[in-house]
């Protein structure tokens, strides 16, 4: 509503202000069209009635803020967040080391974005923009799509606001849905193989080794060619001098996740699949351990192996997920659904389950039937009957 032209008497007042000469008191007209009484105090009512027209109708009055606004703001903070979106997602690609399949996904993201901010100011973005998105494009996206989508908003608007940009974050305010307890889809015998196809010797060997003794990433990757005597806090193998029946020796595994229990201790036969698995591990790098490689620049010794040629349990996990995508293992999903490394672990005890092998003994949890040895040094050993898995 635009405020009458002024009679000469009341050019001093501010817009909307008024003297009704009837109450002989001033009269304020609000931006809902309601009008209030100010009193009879004239310095009173112009100073209420300005504070007002800055707060209330600061677009319609010229002023430096209105010109600072028109002019998109010090920062761009009153353009249209949409004009600012590639710069943001340019430092985000500079800034932190993402995949290629997660940049392309931020990029279609952005393209939503895009359209969705083409004409709200920056300033102006609030929680209710953030469930409008959502709403918009991901209505039908199950809890883990949506909270993804948020977690987007969160990313782009904290470097907003790290340049001024925004002054909030909302989508930090965006409360989460709620998740089922376990999303990871299992490993199939499959896609097992396909993975080791295109592994190279040492990954293989690591995978080949998890599913012949339902071991993980840190016990496999622990595992020596030889070793004198069975003890704590070492794994590794000791051959017989003479096969017998198909026997060539035993595998002892220290389990650390349960190494105060009992079974954390195993003892596994060495028949003709371990062997051969441990035999075609061997290459031109001398090394101690079965799972090996030689570094590809020389660096310090990480600190969570003993020699420089065994291979890091993390770093064994992450190069069985880079495969594993590279060639599309169950590509279609979010990738906290894919089957990891430690997914070998679950995959060995069913392939024994489905021999009529009970796997919980080889696999370190208690087990009443399992038989029981003791080493010379004392250590309580749990052997288990020899097993072996053909694909």
């Amino acid at each position: 509503m635009t405020p009458r032209p002024r009679k000469s008497p009341y050019k001093e007042l501010p817009d909307y202000l008024v003297y009704d000469k009837s109450k002989k008191q001033y009269r304020f007209t609000l931006t809902n069209g309601v009008r209030k009484l100010m009193g009879a105090n004239k310095s009173r009512a112009i100073a209420i009635a300005i504070e007002y027209n800055n707060r209330m109708r600061y677009k319609n009055i010229l002023s430096t803020e209105t010109l600072v606004i028109e002019s998109g703001g010090d920062k761009g903070e009153y353009q249209p967040f949409s004009h600012h979106i590639d710069h943001l997602m340019e430092r985000i690609f500079k800034e932190e080391k993402l995949s290629e399949r997660v940049k392309q996904g931020l990029i279609n993201d952005s393209i939503r974005a895009k359209e969705f901010f083409s004409a709200i100011a920056s300033t102006d973005i609030d929680l209710e923009h953030v469930n409008l998105y959502l709403k918009q494009y991901h209505a039908n996206g199950s809890a883990e799509v949506q909270n993804r989508k948020v977690m987007f908003l969160k990313k782009l608007f904290s470097y907003a606001v790290d340049e001024s940009i925004m002054m909030d974050n909302p989508a930090t305010r965006k409360k989460l849905k709620k998740l089922d307890g376990k999303k990871r889809k299992r490993l199939s015998i499959e896609d097992f193989i396909r993975i080791k196809n295109h592994a190279p010797l040492w990954l293989k060997t690591a995978m080949e080794l998890s599913l012949q003794t339902a071991q993980a990433r840190l016990e496999v990757s622990r595992i020596k060619y030889s070793i004198k005597s069975p003890s704590y806090g070492e794994s590794g193998c000791i051959w017989l001098d003479t096969p017998l029946n198909g026997i060539y020796g035993t595998l002892y595994i220290n389990r650390q996740k349960t190494k105060d229990k009992e079974a954390a201790h195993i003892a596994i036969p060495i028949g003709e699949q371990l062997k051969r698995i441990i035999d075609n591990s061997r290459d031109l790098v001398l090394s101690p351990y079965v799972v090996h490689r030689m570094p590809e620049k020389a660096t310090k010794i990480n600190k969570n192996v003993d020699h420089f040629t065994q291979v890091d349990a993390g770093y064994l996990s992450k190069a069985f997920s880079a495969i594993r995508d590279e060639i599309g293992v169950m590509g279609n999903l979010p990738i906290e659904y894919r089957p990891t490394f430690h997914e070998i672990r679950a995959l060995s005890a069913h392939l024994f389950e489905q021999q009529g092998i009970n796997p919980q003994a080889r696999m370190a949890h208690s087990d009443e039937k399992s038989t029981k040895i003791y080493t010379k040094n004392h250590i309580e050993w749990v052997e288990v009957p020899h097993a072996q898995i053909v694909i």
